[in-house]
């Protein structure tokens, strides 16, 4: 937090790169409820990271903040200038609705989560929009994942990185608790013949339809679920899969061992995938399989197990 508020004091923005767990919404939440310079903005790109934030947010400030969402939005009765904390999906944000909303209460403070994806249109829209009203307006860009292999560089967005721990040093100093690594040998599972291609981050992976139909095999299938459950026991975990029909096949043969387990994806019902999500933070449901839908900053402090049930060649996943 010192490192960041140092840093702007020279640069109109910059990144803190801090490792899961390592409480990177604790530090947005601390500059924004400390801030002295105007309103603020915390953008982020999924409905549970803007939940979270909100959530989080709300401790420090003593009050929810308004939430800027498809159609949850603050009455312009709240809008006034200076003190104002907002929490703004990117997709709403960059809607000309919401940018002219806010370009008479403009912000002083733009934290961006998961800033890997800022260089994206979207997100430059709104920093530029916001910028050009205030030239002012400080952002701050939170990642565990400063790399992007598109060859599009993170730094024509940030000036500086302010601080950086990663999870090998989170470990060493006793933030983070110790990795335990264990492998499953799946017999006749052979990624050798799989062509690879270039994923959304830019990386080159394995061709998703080919690895989908390997990992779909029935006795693939069963030779993953089994040990998993023998492994991991009475954990909380979450398994990321290699496709949606996978995730869902996946939860349905670890149901057949007698163990609870769902899926979500990007199609599940919003109302659905809340249930869903709420029965596996309170243990209800003790296996949660998805596919590219919680990958980045999903906040699940009782899950005790990560199931990798997809091989990868992507350094970013």
């Amino acid at each position: 937090i010192e490192s960041a508020r140092e840093t702007l004091k020279s640069y109109g923005s910059t990144v803190i790169v801090l490792a899961t767990g390592l409480g990177k919404t604790v530090v947005a939440s601390k500059l924004i409820a400390e801030w002295p310079h105007g309103n603020t903005l915390f953008l982020a790109h999924t409905k549970e990271l803007i939940d979270q934030a909100a959530d989080k947010l709300s401790y420090e400030l003593g009050y929810r903040p308004a939430v800027e969402m498809g159609d949850r939005t603050a009455g312009f009765d709240t809008l006034y200038q200076g003190g104002m904390a907002v929490v703004g999906s990117v997709q709403s944000m960059s809607g000309e609705k919401r940018l002219k909303k806010y370009s008479n209460n403009p912000f002083g403070l733009i934290i961006v989560d998961e800033c890997h994806h800022a260089t994206s249109s979207t997100y430059r829209k709104v920093i530029d929009h916001f910028r050009a009203i205030n030239p002012g307006v400080k952002v701050v860009g939170l990642t565990a994942t400063p790399n992007r292999t598109d060859g599009t560089a993170l730094g024509t967005m940030f000036e500086r990185v302010a601080f950086e721990m990663g999870i090998v040093p989170g470990i060493g100093e006793g933030w983070l608790v110790p990795i335990k690594q264990q492998s499953v040998v799946v017999d006749k599972l052979d990624f050798s013949g799989i062509k690879t291609r270039k994923n959304m981050d830019g990386d080159q992976d394995f061709a998703p339809g080919e690895l989908e139909a390997i990992l779909m095999e029935e006795e693939i299938v069963h030779g993953m679920a089994k040990p998993t459950i023998e492994l991991v026991g009475q954990r909380s975990t979450l398994v990321f899969t290699a496709s949606v029909k996978h995730a869902h096949t996946m939860a349905s043969v670890l149901r057949r061992y007698g163990v609870t387990a769902a899926a979500v994806d990007g199609e599940t019902p919003k109302e659905q995938r809340t249930e869903i999500v709420q029965q596996f933070s309170a243990g209800r449901i003790q296996f949660l399989c998805n596919c590219a839908v919680l990958p980045e900053g999903f906040d699940a402090p009782n899950c005790t197990a990560i199931v990798m049930g997809r091989p990868t060649k992507s350094l970013a996943l």
